[in-house]
């Protein structure tokens, strides 16, 4: 069973991911607008902005009604969203850079930039995502893993060099992740303690400021 605080805190926090992820989109959108086909990179930031408007109503639903009966449903949208994402940032490095028309060094220049969006974005999504372990790898993995593994396919030195970094980056920023998930289970035990503790206290007519 997924603990109701947990599920609670991923929400809690959702509207700064979203906004960040959004911003990052939109960031994106302009600045591969010269070298991307524009069919794709239109749908890529219209299906990306339906999975934020998505996301928010979601949210918004979560906080507005009682969601203790069906907090799993609520786990599992919020898990799927999230994986939907990561996979939407993880295929901009194979939507957005083309390898044909581009030279070594600004497809280099290139993917570099779209790892900088990416890794800005998990780094900032550890003190969002990390209530949950399982949230965190499923928004983080489709991101990081299918770019690094196609830089380094390249072959050539500079895009194995980019990918193998970066891949060792997002394998710190997991290990941290599953550092701050322990710090926020030990808080959440210490709280329910706590609540615990005060309600006994109450119950036998000591009152606590």
């Amino acid at each position: 069973m997924t603990e109701i605080k947990q599920i609670e805190k991923l929400y809690e926090q959702s509207y700064i991911s979203y906004a960040a992820t959004y911003f990052g989109a939109a960031l994106a959108y302009w600045l591969f607008q010269d070298i991307t086909q524009e069919k794709v990179l239109n749908i890529w930031f219209i299906v990306f902005t339906i999975l934020t408007f998505s996301r928010i109503v979601a949210t918004w639903m979560f906080n507005r009604n009682d969601h203790g009966k069906n907090i799993e449903n609520w786990f599992i949208t919020f898990l799927i969203m999230s994986a939907i994402s990561g996979t939407m940032w993880g295929l901009t490095g194979f939507l957005f850079v083309p390898k044909e028309s581009l030279s070594l060094i600004d497809s280099v220049l290139h993917q570099g930039i779209l790892l900088l969006f990416i890794s800005t974005l998990i780094a900032g999504s550890i003190v969002t995502y990390s209530a949950s372990k399982i949230v965190y790898l499923v928004f983080s993995v489709p991101a990081v893993i299918p770019q690094c593994l196609m830089l380094i396919a390249q072959g050539d030195k500079y895009h194995s060099f980019l990918g193998g970094v970066f891949l060792a980056y997002a394998f710190i920023m997991f290990v941290i992740s599953i550092y701050i998930h322990r710090v926020f289970v030990k808080h959440n035990n210490v709280e329910t303690r706590n609540n615990l503790l005060e309600s006994t206290l109450k119950k036998n007519g000591i009152e606590v400021d």
